[in-house]
């Protein structure tokens, strides 16, 4: 799981939640595609003590703890847990969404924003984005559903 190593090298956790620790966290679980909920379980803690924990807000944990969460920032279990990502009990992400999803998502969102003050627009553009999902997974399926050339 290199991809996932971290791209600095962390001082040993001993409990505290600095910034740098905080911003590891997150990078950390948003790269393994953990939901808080995800991670709360991994870990054991209640899902908004991993939110309180990233946003600094708890700045230190119990010793119970410190040894899981320094194994977790190490990656001693990156290979367990993606293992186990499709397991609904871990409730994780499937997959991190790639940037230019987000970008289209974020887009179609100012679109949708934009047209607050014309619902008869908004319906309208509702309908086309469906439209052309549709259209799309239509296309989508039809490719992979095509008998190959070897066949």
């Amino acid at each position: 799981m290199a991809e996932f190593a971290n791209s600095f090298s962390l001082p040993a956790f001993q409990g505290q939640f600095d910034p740098q620790t905080c911003a590891e966290l997150r990078r950390k679980r948003l790269a393994l595609g953990l939901s808080y909920c995800a991670l709360g379980r991994f870990l054991g803690v209640h899902w908004s003590t991993i939110r309180k924990w990233e946003n600094g807000l708890i700045c230190q944990c119990s010793l119970h703890f410190r040894k899981r969460i320094a194994g977790f920032l190490r990656g001693d279990y990156d290979y367990d847990i993606q293992a186990n990502l499709g397991d609904p009990r871990l409730g994780a992400y499937l997959r991190p969404v790639s940037a230019g999803a987000m970008a289209c998502v974020r887009h179609f969102a100012n679109c949708y924003h934009l047209l607050e003050s014309r619902p008869d627009l908004r319906s309208l553009l509702l309908d086309e984005a469906f439209q052309a999902a549709r259209e799309a997974l239509l296309k989508i399926n039809a490719e992979l559903t095509k008998p190959s050339a070897g066949e």
